[in-house]
């Protein structure tokens, strides 16, 4: 019985040793470092998947996309050039060249370039994001292996141009409107704004028609909240904005401050859809439905359009 137990403690130790020997052969590797990107001195982005190639610019401080050049969304680049400046690998995870099952073969990675002008400054390769979300699957240029690298990369550059582009239509600060003229179905109003007091120490901004008749302050306290920071829900291919000024709108809005804001709203190709023009944007956009029909409900209860004047249209 002892030797029994003898033997046990001996393969015990044995296979003990044994994994305390290969963990440490595991780590014995040097990761690569990445030497940090001056992103100041990036001028240009490639983002290539296989079935498409999202090519960034930047002109005079703005970034813009495509041969089209298309405004991007400056958040969206500001969060891939930070991801570029802070990029860091922490562990290998596979000397093998198994792409596919890291998703960094042809069919699936994201390939990024950072350029100075015509020059690439850094190139690597997106693949999948671990399970926990906390890792992204990577490859570096001239490296045959994979590496970790953290946080969930993919999802800032595995998008599509349209993805990427500038959906701001109209922005104002709130508080600097001093006049707001609707119009639909022939029917306009402008409203006025004045400083009020709501109490003692505080005051607000109150609004009155041009005759001095006061308004539905939640109608446009919610379509001033709604206008102030506008985005699109996409650009649609057509029409062009030239055939679009031509229909009949749904509604007009123009917001007066230091300079004249223009918002004008057409029915689209389907019931559902609502295509806009601004005077803050060069393209036909598409709202979302909640915003499209938001603003034009509000604008009815501010020029009094009943539901059955609508009706009868």
């Amino acid at each position: 019985m002892k030797k029994e137990y003898l033997i046990l403690i001996v393969l015990i130790l044995l296979f003990s040793a044994y994994l305390f020997l290969h963990k440490e052969n595991k780590n014995t590797y040097t990761l690569p470092e990445i030497k940090t990107i001056d992103t100041a001195q990036v001028t240009g982005l490639i983002l290539e998947k296989k079935d498409r190639t999202v090519q960034f610019t930047q002109k005079e401080k703005q970034w813009v996309l495509t041969d089209k050049e298309y405004p991007a969304d400056p958040a969206l680049v500001e969060t891939m050039l930070n991801t570029l400046k802070t990029l860091k690998l922490s562990a290998l995870v596979s000397e093998k060249q198994d792409l596919k099952r890291y998703e960094l073969d042809d069919e699936n990675r994201v390939l990024v370039k950072a350029m100075k002008n015509d020059e690439t400054v850094f190139e690597f390769s997106l693949g999948k994001t671990a399970p926990t979300r906390n890792h992204t699957f990577v490859m570096i240029k001239e490296d045959k292996n994979i590496y970790h690298a953290g946080g969930d990369l993919k999802s800032h550059f595995d998008r599509t141009a349209e993805d990427f582009r500038d959906k701001k239509v109209l922005e104002f600060k709130d508080g600097s409107l001093k006049k707001v003229t609707l119009e639909k179905d022939g029917k306009s109003k402008t409203l006025i704004s004045k400083e009020g007091k709501k109490d003692k120490e505080k005051t607000e901004t109150v609004w009155s028609s041009e005759d001095g008749v006061s308004v539905d302050h939640k109608a446009v306290t919610e379509l001033l909240s709604t206008l102030a920071f506008l985005k699109c829900q996409k650009y649609p291919d057509s029409p062009a904005r030239t055939d679009l000024e031509k229909d009949k709108p749904l509604c007009k809005i123009i917001l007066e401050n230091e300079a004249n804001l223009e918002l004008i709203l057409f029915k689209g190709d389907t019931e559902e859809k609502i295509n806009g023009i601004s005077s803050m944007n060069n393209y036909v956009f598409e709202l979302s439905r909640f915003n499209g029909e938001q603003i034009i409900s509000d604008v009815e209860k501010l020029l009094g359009i009943q539901k059955d004047e609508k009706k009868k249209e």
